[in-house]
């Protein structure tokens, strides 16, 4: 029994070093806006790149079906495996470079109106890093509070 503890902490360990933050990752921000042409609703995301090297960024939405304050407003993952058809580029609405050492701005398209989103970022990074970054963020029409959502907290 004692082996077991000692194994799931280890696995633990290695799974927190993984997914944790490191120098050179990318922070994301966003904030659901409107389209100044037909007023429909817009995401505006922005990726912050303080590496080395320029990162590879691919930005999808879709409707948001439990509410942030259930299950938090973002979550940061590090996949094992990527070669799934979820990362490929053809799965996202904008697909972007952010610049080294700097950021860039990316206005993904709503395509139905709802209360609430979920705003999945992909982050290739130096060294072959991906980052999957999911912000849960309100409708701009209700009365939950569409505040900017930032992952990882700064």
């Amino acid at each position: 029994m004692g082996a077991c503890a000692i194994v799931l902490l280890g696995w633990c360990g290695i799974v927190g070093a993984r997914n944790g933050d490191h120098p050179g990752d990318a922070r994301v921000s966003a904030l659901v806006g409107s389209d100044a042409s037909d007023g429909n609703p817009v995401i505006f995301a922005t990726v912050r790149n303080p590496s080395g090297t320029p990162a590879l960024t691919a930005l999808r939405v879709r409707r948001g079906f439990v509410p942030g304050s259930l299950i938090g407003k973002f979550t940061v993952r590090v996949p094992r495996w990527t070669k799934g058809r979820r990362f490929r580029p053809g799965a996202y609405e904008t697909v972007g470079v952010v610049p080294a050492g700097g950021a860039t701005e990316f206005p993904v398209p709503v395509a139905e109106p709802a209360y609430r989103y979920v705003l999945t970022i992909a982050v290739g990074q130096q060294g072959g890093r991906l980052r999957v970054y999911r912000l849960r963020l309100a409708g701009a029409d209700i009365f939950l509070g569409s505040g900017e959502v930032h992952a990882p907290l700064v």
